[in-house]
Protein backbone atom coordinates (compact mmCIF):
# COMPACT_ATOMS: atom_id res chain seq x y z
CA UNK A 1 0.00 0.00 0.00
CA UNK A 2 3.11 2.25 0.74
CA UNK A 3 3.62 2.38 -3.31
CA UNK A 4 -0.04 3.72 -3.87
CA UNK A 5 -0.33 7.32 -3.79
CA UNK A 6 -3.58 8.27 -2.40
CA UNK A 7 -2.92 11.95 -1.42
CA UNK A 8 -5.78 13.88 -2.60
CA UNK A 9 -7.86 11.38 -4.31
CA UNK A 10 -11.44 11.27 -3.18
CA UNK A 11 -12.37 9.21 -0.69
CA UNK A 12 -15.76 7.49 -0.10
CA UNK A 13 -16.74 5.22 3.07
CA UNK A 14 -14.77 6.36 6.19
CA UNK A 15 -11.48 8.69 5.76
CA UNK A 16 -9.91 6.44 9.32
CA UNK A 17 -10.68 3.13 8.58
CA UNK A 18 -8.52 0.83 9.15
CA UNK A 19 -8.96 -1.24 5.24
CA UNK A 20 -8.21 0.75 2.51
CA UNK A 21 -9.69 -0.83 -0.96
CA UNK A 22 -7.98 1.12 -4.05
CA UNK A 23 -9.07 0.43 -7.42
CA UNK A 24 -7.69 1.13 -11.04
CA UNK A 25 -10.34 1.79 -12.99
CA UNK A 26 -11.24 2.41 -16.46
CA UNK A 27 -14.51 4.65 -17.12
CA UNK A 28 -15.03 2.75 -20.40
CA UNK A 29 -14.31 -0.54 -19.35
CA UNK A 30 -17.29 -3.21 -19.36
CA UNK A 31 -15.43 -5.03 -16.29
CA UNK A 32 -14.79 -1.77 -14.71
CA UNK A 33 -18.58 -0.75 -14.50
CA UNK A 34 -19.54 -4.18 -13.25
CA UNK A 35 -17.08 -3.86 -10.21
CA UNK A 36 -18.21 -0.59 -9.64
CA UNK A 37 -22.03 -1.73 -9.47
CA UNK A 38 -20.61 -4.34 -7.11
CA UNK A 39 -18.92 -2.08 -5.05
CA UNK A 40 -21.97 0.44 -4.82
CA UNK A 41 -24.21 0.80 -3.38
CA UNK A 42 -24.37 -2.80 -1.42
CA UNK A 43 -20.79 -3.09 -0.34
CA UNK A 44 -20.39 0.64 0.26
CA UNK A 45 -23.69 0.18 2.54
CA UNK A 46 -22.42 -2.43 4.62
CA UNK A 47 -18.81 -1.76 5.05
CA UNK A 48 -18.97 2.58 4.39
CA UNK A 49 -18.30 2.83 8.28
CA UNK A 50 -14.67 0.43 8.58
CA UNK A 51 -13.20 0.63 5.00
CA UNK A 52 -12.37 3.26 2.40
CA UNK A 53 -12.65 3.30 -1.23
CA UNK A 54 -10.32 5.14 -3.55
CA UNK A 55 -10.34 5.18 -7.17
CA UNK A 56 -7.12 5.76 -9.60
CA UNK A 57 -7.11 6.30 -13.06
CA UNK A 58 -5.82 3.58 -14.98
CA UNK A 59 -7.20 4.30 -18.59
CA UNK A 60 -6.81 2.12 -20.88
CA UNK A 61 -5.96 4.62 -24.30
CA UNK A 62 -5.32 1.87 -26.95
CA UNK A 63 -8.84 -0.02 -26.69
CA UNK A 64 -10.70 2.86 -24.95
CA UNK A 65 -10.95 6.07 -26.93
CA UNK A 66 -12.77 8.16 -24.73
CA UNK A 67 -11.36 6.55 -21.12
CA UNK A 68 -8.88 9.40 -20.56
CA UNK A 69 -10.95 12.24 -21.00
CA UNK A 70 -13.51 10.81 -18.77
CA UNK A 71 -11.04 10.26 -16.45
CA UNK A 72 -9.72 13.89 -16.57
CA UNK A 73 -13.75 15.57 -16.33
CA UNK A 74 -13.24 13.12 -13.12
CA UNK A 75 -10.80 14.52 -11.74
CA UNK A 76 -11.70 17.87 -12.60
CA UNK A 77 -14.56 17.68 -10.72
CA UNK A 78 -12.48 15.67 -7.64
CA UNK A 79 -10.73 19.42 -7.88
CA UNK A 80 -13.46 20.84 -6.08
CA UNK A 81 -15.98 18.03 -4.53
CA UNK A 82 -15.61 14.96 -3.51
CA UNK A 83 -19.21 14.14 -3.78
CA UNK A 84 -19.52 15.61 -7.30
CA UNK A 85 -16.53 13.17 -8.16
CA UNK A 86 -18.39 9.67 -7.13
CA UNK A 87 -21.67 10.87 -8.79
CA UNK A 88 -19.91 11.14 -11.83
CA UNK A 89 -18.43 7.85 -11.51
CA UNK A 90 -21.67 6.32 -10.75
CA UNK A 91 -22.89 7.53 -13.80
CA UNK A 92 -20.27 6.93 -16.43
CA UNK A 93 -20.51 3.34 -15.07
CA UNK A 94 -23.82 2.84 -15.30
CA UNK A 95 -24.58 4.73 -18.32
CA UNK A 96 -21.52 3.50 -20.86
CA UNK A 97 -23.53 3.04 -23.85
CA UNK A 98 -25.22 6.23 -23.42
CA UNK A 99 -22.01 8.21 -22.55
CA UNK A 100 -20.67 6.62 -25.53
CA UNK A 101 -22.63 8.25 -28.56
CA UNK A 102 -21.79 7.41 -32.34
CA UNK A 103 -18.03 8.31 -32.05
CA UNK A 104 -15.21 9.88 -29.70
CA UNK A 105 -16.25 13.46 -30.12
CA UNK A 106 -19.97 12.84 -29.00
CA UNK A 107 -18.88 10.96 -26.43
CA UNK A 108 -16.61 13.80 -25.36
CA UNK A 109 -19.39 16.10 -25.29
CA UNK A 110 -21.48 14.03 -23.02
CA UNK A 111 -19.10 13.54 -20.81
CA UNK A 112 -18.02 17.37 -20.55
CA UNK A 113 -21.98 17.75 -20.16
CA UNK A 114 -22.12 15.40 -17.41
CA UNK A 115 -19.38 17.00 -15.66
CA UNK A 116 -21.60 20.55 -16.33
CA UNK A 117 -24.36 19.14 -14.92
CA UNK A 118 -22.52 17.57 -11.46
CA UNK A 119 -21.13 20.95 -10.76
CA UNK A 120 -24.60 22.65 -10.97
CA UNK A 121 -26.07 19.93 -8.56
CA UNK A 122 -22.68 20.51 -5.95
CA UNK A 123 -23.12 24.59 -6.85
CA UNK A 124 -19.52 24.46 -8.02
CA UNK A 125 -16.94 27.08 -9.57
CA UNK A 126 -18.41 26.79 -12.84
CA UNK A 127 -15.78 28.88 -14.91
CA UNK A 128 -13.26 26.79 -13.38
CA UNK A 129 -14.30 23.74 -14.02
CA UNK A 130 -14.96 24.22 -17.46
CA UNK A 131 -11.16 26.15 -17.75
CA UNK A 132 -10.17 22.62 -16.63
CA UNK A 133 -12.71 20.69 -19.12
CA UNK A 134 -11.31 22.56 -21.87
CA UNK A 135 -7.38 22.15 -20.77
CA UNK A 136 -8.00 18.27 -20.90
CA UNK A 137 -4.80 18.07 -18.99
CA UNK A 138 -3.73 14.73 -18.64
CA UNK A 139 -0.78 14.48 -16.46
CA UNK A 140 -2.74 13.47 -13.39
CA UNK A 141 -4.07 10.31 -14.95
CA UNK A 142 -0.82 9.69 -16.73
CA UNK A 143 1.11 9.60 -13.05
CA UNK A 144 -1.45 7.49 -12.34
CA UNK A 145 -0.91 4.95 -15.02
CA UNK A 146 2.65 5.25 -14.43
CA UNK A 147 2.65 4.45 -10.56
CA UNK A 148 0.09 1.59 -11.66
CA UNK A 149 2.33 0.24 -14.09
CA UNK A 150 5.37 -0.17 -11.54
CA UNK A 151 2.84 -2.12 -9.20
CA UNK A 152 1.81 -4.24 -11.98
CA UNK A 153 -0.98 -3.28 -12.80
CA UNK A 154 -1.77 -4.39 -16.60
CA UNK A 155 -5.65 -4.58 -16.61
CA UNK A 156 -8.27 -2.96 -15.35
CA UNK A 157 -10.39 -3.45 -12.92
CA UNK A 158 -7.43 -3.69 -10.47
CA UNK A 159 -7.88 -4.04 -6.81
CA UNK A 160 -5.93 -3.52 -4.02
CA UNK A 161 -7.32 -4.10 -0.75
CA UNK A 162 -5.07 -3.65 2.03
CA UNK A 163 -2.12 -4.20 -0.37
CA UNK A 164 -3.52 -7.33 -1.46
CA UNK A 165 -3.94 -7.53 -5.41
CA UNK A 166 -7.07 -8.45 -6.88
CA UNK A 167 -7.39 -8.45 -10.76
CA UNK A 168 -10.42 -8.53 -12.77
CA UNK A 169 -14.10 -8.57 -11.93
CA UNK A 170 -15.00 -10.02 -8.38
CA UNK A 171 -18.57 -10.87 -7.38
CA UNK A 172 -19.78 -9.60 -4.54
CA UNK A 173 -19.88 -12.49 -2.33
CA UNK A 174 -16.11 -12.93 -2.93
CA UNK A 175 -15.35 -9.08 -2.10
CA UNK A 176 -17.34 -10.01 0.98
CA UNK A 177 -14.70 -12.77 2.30
CA UNK A 178 -12.00 -10.68 0.97
CA UNK A 179 -12.70 -7.40 3.16
CA UNK A 180 -13.87 -9.80 5.89
CA UNK A 181 -9.98 -11.24 5.99
CA UNK A 182 -8.74 -7.62 6.02
CA UNK A 183 -11.07 -5.86 8.42
CA UNK A 184 -9.72 -9.41 10.65
CA UNK A 185 -6.05 -9.04 9.76
CA UNK A 186 -5.95 -5.21 10.50
CA UNK A 187 -8.04 -5.84 13.86
CA UNK A 188 -5.12 -8.32 14.58
CA UNK A 189 -2.96 -5.59 14.08
CA UNK A 190 -4.55 -3.22 16.04
CA UNK A 191 -4.54 -5.53 19.02
CA UNK A 192 -1.19 -6.63 18.62
CA UNK A 193 0.07 -2.69 18.79
CA UNK A 194 -2.18 -1.71 21.62
CA UNK A 195 -1.15 -4.83 23.34
CA UNK A 196 2.51 -3.74 22.82
CA UNK A 197 1.62 -0.39 24.26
Amino acid sequence: MAKIDIAGRPVRGNQAAKVTIVNYDDFQCPFCSRMHATLFPALLKQYGDKVRFIYKDYPLTEIHPWAMHAAVDANCLAEQNNDAYWEFADYIHNNQRAVAGKSPDEAFANLDKAAEEEAGKHKLDEPKLNACLKKQDESAVRTSMTQGDKIGVDSTPTLFINGERVSGYVPEEDMRVMIDRALADAGKVSAAKSAQK
